[in-house]
């Protein structure tokens, strides 16, 4: 439902959604479309640098926050819509965003090929990774037959569709305690699973949520199996300490366990932490020359859409400083704007 009315808005305030004739060469490509991608994509254009933006879903992580309270500027704000005035800002200065999946990145001599899914292989002087992370799976019997029929990975995409049911959230982060606190808006009860009894999530959301009259916190459990028939009809969990187990007869069942960092496309093309996350220095520059990364997928500490915003402006003048010394010494000539 989320991408239908993705393509409705984007329809409605830019024609060039589904362009017919994309232009192969850039200046810099950037990989990733959302705070990071497209802010570094503000700063490019605005150094008149031919900037291609591929993301395989404008906004990442962003559109599944209903609400955002810790972004300067805004004392409250709808996840979705910030990304929207971010894209928006975007394509004003002239970036070219395409919706496509980037399958590998090669380099021969200081040029890079950027193949994606549906629009082949584009070319560019540089480039920068900013893919974000991708939610963690349970990786129970059930979660993947009832993906789209019960579970789900984004409240503020499915939560309305279940209405006045009973509803299971699993994870004690940030995300768990806010997706509650969304569906106990929505849902006739709210059960909140994690499998520890202390929880990771800031304290005033701690807060918020145990004072609500529908939820129903319950630890320490682990989910280990989803049922239904064609829909979800319950989830079995299990006792971590006691390993006695309990069902929970449940309408949908939202998973908030985390997330990893989308780098499996690169193979080896630039180093990694243990953690998957790219290895940047203060100016976004990876290993490879040519290279800047930002944002969620980088190995900073913090993952927080400020943060982002700022690792995607430092990346972005990092690649317009390497564009044009490149330029000054003879390697290349800027297509510009």
């Amino acid at each position: 439902m989320y991408m239908v009315k993705r393509v409705v808005e984007m329809i409605i305030y830019d024609t060039n959604l589904f362009p017919k004739n994309v232009e192969k060469e850039y200046d810099v490509i950037i990989i990733g479309g959302s705070a990071a991608g497209l802010t570094a994509s503000i700063y490019t254009t605005r150094s008149a640098l031919k900037t291609l933006v591929i993301s395989k879903d404008i906004g990442g992580q962003i559109v599944t926050t209903p609400e955002i309270e810790n972004y300067p500027g805004f004392e409250k704000i709808a996840g979705i819509e910030l990304v929207k005035r971010m894209e928006m800002q975007a394509r004003k200065f002239g970036s070219v965003i395409l919706e496509d999946v980037v399958e590998r990145i090669r380099q021969e001599g200081n040029i890079f090929y950027v193949k994606s899914s549906t629009f082949g292989e584009f070319i560019s002087k540089a480039v920068i990774i900013a893919t974000g992370r991708d939610h963690r799976k349970l990786g129970i019997p059930g979660e993947k037959e009832y993906a789209g029929k019960g579970v789900s990975y984004c409240a503020t995409c499915d939560g309305p569709f279940f209405k006045n049911k009973v509803v299971a959230v699993i994870g004690g982060g940030n995300s768990g305690f806010t997706t509650a606190e969304y569906l106990s808006k929505i849902a006739s009860k709210v059960y909140l699973i994690h499998r520890r009894r202390d929880f990771k999530a800031e304290k005033y959301l701690i807060e918020k949520v145990t004072s609500l009259d529908n939820v129903e916190i319950l630890v320490p459990y682990m989910p280990v199996e989803i049922y239904g028939r064609s829909v979800v009809k319950g989830i079995k969990l299990k006792n971590v300490e006691s390993e006695n187990y309990k069902e929970l007869e449940v309408d949908g069942v939202f998973v908030e366990i985390g997330t990893k960092p989308n780098t499996e496309f690169l193979n080896g093309f630039v180093d990694l932490n243990e953690y998957g996350e790219i290895m940047v220095d203060r100016n976004m520059r990876t290993s490879k020359e040519g290279v800047f990364a930002a944002g969620d997928v980088t190995n900073t500490r913090d993952k927080q859409i400020a943060v982002a915003v700022g690792e995607g402006c430092i990346a972005g003048l990092s690649a317009k400083e390497y564009l044009y010394e490149g330029e000054r010494n003879g390697k290349w000539k800027i297509i510009g704007l």
